[in-house]
């Protein structure tokens, strides 16, 4: 069986734990879910991020390392109010992606949309597949 070489393995697994320790157990953060597609010209990254606002995270790119984090608060609660149930989750959060060579880091762009962060990676030229006519003689 061939297998296809996918340039996206080598990013962090999209599938890790939703609480993943950065730093053994001293630091957890939440990891938003994210989806990475594949396109002819650019790989799509979406993150859920719901709740959050488009001033409380940053989208770094350091050394092939592009990383989502910051913030995400909680209702503040009122002396006259209890809570019944509290699921929704809350605090920092970060997530991080190894992105090679095939990625023209100048063109990465992002935006952010009704809770989902989409960040468009480009292929670099030596990534976009390239079709050569071959003479017979």
């Amino acid at each position: 069986m061939l297998v296809k070489y996918r340039p996206m393995e080598n990013w962090l697994s999209p599938f890790e734990s939703f609480w993943r320790s950065a730093y053994g157990n001293e630091e957890c953060y939440l990891s938003p879910l994210t989806d990475i597609l594949e396109r002819k010209d650019e790989y799509v990254l979406y993150a859920e991020m719901p709740g959050v606002s488009k001033d409380d995270f940053k989208v770094e790119l350091d050394n092939n390392l592009l990383t989502i984090s910051g913030k995400k608060n909680i209702h503040e609660k009122r002396e006259d109010e209890q809570f019944y149930r509290a699921e929704r989750q809350c605090g920092d959060y970060k997530r991080s992606f190894r992105i090679g060579e095939e990625i023209d880091k100048d063109k990465i762009s992002a935006k952010y949309e009704n809770g989902v962060l989409e960040i468009v990676l480009p292929k670099a030229e030596i990534a976009k597949p390239k079709q050569v006519e071959i003479q017979i003689k």
